[in-house]
Order: structure tokens, then sequence, then C-alpha cells
């Protein structure tokens, strides 16, 4: 196996033009485009946007709790949630049971007279509610602030950008915007795009307005069409139909300060290309690669929406921080939010 040039496939290899130096960084090769964040934070940030998230920001959130109501915002980790084949569903496996406690088992030998129930799960790092981390794209073998994809290997993983660098992070204020609610609908048409024009009608109508930091929450509506599919429609065909936030949304992003943007859907971005002739995923490219800009997947918001559209306050603190996986390239969370 090898490659004619980065991310592609051939019988035949052709070698790097570029040459790595000793901190892991290209030299000569891939120039993010504009706008980025490579250097704004130092040569060797490894959390991107997440620095946009101070104490100031921290203790200004928890200002926005007021009725005590919390929200989880993830799915449940079982084999009924949604998940991006070829990655497999969670599992659960149960290790120690009060059945086995009852009938007797040679555990309770060490330990006479306490009874006991113990389980354990498997799941993919991106295989239910998550943040991406920001090793997780690669374009033309660079990542986030110019290192080589090549720090991210299969026994070490992540040397640089693991997940875990950003796991006292996400803690701000988080903006919920409610998009199908906004056109009068349940959940927005499938494929469809959500432009700039479309966020920030939204925003207007909702009266709330983005701050340097702010993690913003977009729901579509779709996740909750999974339970409701018609059988004829395979798990690919509904993802396929996700709607998504426009490629193009990327300078507003920037300009206005975004830390992290997490939707209801697969892929934030829609899975048909807006553009044919532009890199694939390109806003997952741009976020991660280029901006340093945490996405987050399979985000549950209807049961938040809701709330937000009783009382008409759609921003809330969010924790929303991931689990400590040395060298992950992502991370399940169970993301709260408290108004």
């Amino acid at each position: 196996m090898g490659r004619r040039e980065p991310g592609g496939y051939s019988r035949s290899w052709s070698p790097p033009t570029y040459e790595i130096d000793d901190g892991g960084k290209v030299l000569h090769g891939y120039t993010p485009r504009q706008p980025n964040n490579w250097g704004r934070w130092g040569e060797r940030d490894e959390i991107g946007t997440q620095n946009l998230i101070g104490p100031a920001e921290r203790v200004a959130a928890a200002q926005l709790v007021r009725s005590g109501k919390i929200f989880s915002l993830a799915l449940p980790l079982d084999t009924s949630a949604p998940v991006w084949p070829p990655r497999p569903s969670p599992q659960r496996l149960a290790v120690m049971t009060g059945a086995d406690a009852v009938v007797g088992s040679p555990a309770n030998e060490s330990a006479p007279g306490f009874q006991w129930s113990d389980d354990m799960i498997t799941v993919p790092t991106h295989g239910s509610t998550h943040w991406d981390g920001l090793g997780h794209a690669m374009t033309e073998d660079s990542m986030y602030n110019g290192f080589w994809c090549g720090n991210v290997t299969a026994v070490a993983g992540g040397k640089v950008l693991g997940i875990d660098r950003q796991r006292t992070s996400f803690v701000g204020r988080g903006v919920l915007i409610d998009a199908p609610r906004q056109q009068g609908l349940d959940a927005c048409p499938p494929q469809q795009v959500l432009t700039v024009a479309m966020l920030e009608a939204c925003l207007a109508s909702q009266q709330v307005d983005l701050r340097p930091g702010d993690i913003l929450l977009v729901r579509t509506g779709h996740l909750g069409r999974w339970w409701e599919r018609p059988p004829e429609q395979s798990a690919m065909e509904y993802f396929m139909d996700s709607p998504g936030v426009s490629s193009d949304a990327v300078g507003w992003l920037h300009e206005h300060g975004v830390s992290a943007l997490a939707t209801d859907t697969v892929a934030v971005e829609p899975l048909h290309a807006e553009d044919p002739s532009d890199r694939l995923y390109p806003l997952h490219v741009a976020c991660l690669i280029d901006l340093g800009l945490t996405l987050g997947e399979f985000f549950v918001l209807d049961e938040l929406a809701a709330d937000c559209a009783q009382d008409g306050i759609y921003e809330f603190m969010l924790a929303a921080q991931p689990l400590n996986i040395p060298g992950g390239m992502g991370s399940p969370l169970n993301p709260i939010a408290l108004k």
C-alpha cells in the first residue's frame, strides 16, 4: 500500500516533499487558509480557541445560573443511538451482578457478606455525543498549528493535540441557536445548509448576542428523526440527509470569537458537498486545522431548546469537559447546561 499524494491511496508511493523539525512540526508544507490561528497563542499551543475562555468568562457564565434547571445533552451509551459506520455502537458488559450475588459467586470468597455489581463499557471516542479533538482532522499531513500528522500513532496516540490537553476546557457560556423553530418547523429540512444569514436571523429573533469565548450549540432537530425513521431508510441514508452549518460560516465564527461549535448531527456540516470543487469536509478542515476550533457532534438539544423557547433565554452555563484520555483523538461526554 502507498500513496501518490497526502490522504490518497495508490499501489505506488511518492515520498513527502516537506521536512519535520525537532518539535514535530511540518516545514515547507501545508499553508492554512485565512482566517487561521496558527501561532496566535504560541507555537506550541495545543488547545486552540479554548484559549478564549479564561477565568473572567467562566465567572460570567456562572452568573447565568438563575433557576437551577439542568439539562443533559448526551445520547444514551447503548445500541439504540446513532453511530457513524464503521464505528461500533457502545456496549455495556456486566462484570459482577446482583444476580451473581444472590445465587453465590466465587468472587464473594474474598469479601464474605458484601455484595456488589460492576460493569464495563466499550465505546469509540467518536461513537456517541462527543468532541472531535484537534488531532482528529488532518490535511496535507498537517494538523492544527502546523503539527505533523505523524505525531499520532496507533501505539502512543497523539503525542500532541490529544484530547487530554483540553480536559479542563469547555466550561463557559453556551448559546443555543434553534434553527428549525426560527423557520416554524420541528426539524430543519433534510440536507439544509445553515448559512450565516440564517444563523444571524436566529440570534436576532432569540435576542441573544455572541461574545468571545462562547460555545455555540446549533439545533437542527435531525437527531430526533433517528428514532422515527422508516424501516426502509438505512443508517447511511439518514446520515446523508443531515442538515449542517455552511462552510461559509468559518469567517463569521472567527470574527465572533466562538470557542467551540456543536450540533445535533453526525458531522456539524452537511455531508453533501456545498461546492464539489472545494476540499473534502471543508468545515472540519477550516475549524479543527486552520482555527483550532473544536467541533462537537450528536449533542441532544431538543429538551434544552423547548425550555429556551418557553422562557426566552438562550444563554446558559455549559460544562462539557472531555474525559482525560491521554493522546485521545476525541472523547465521549455528558454535556451539562445550567440555567
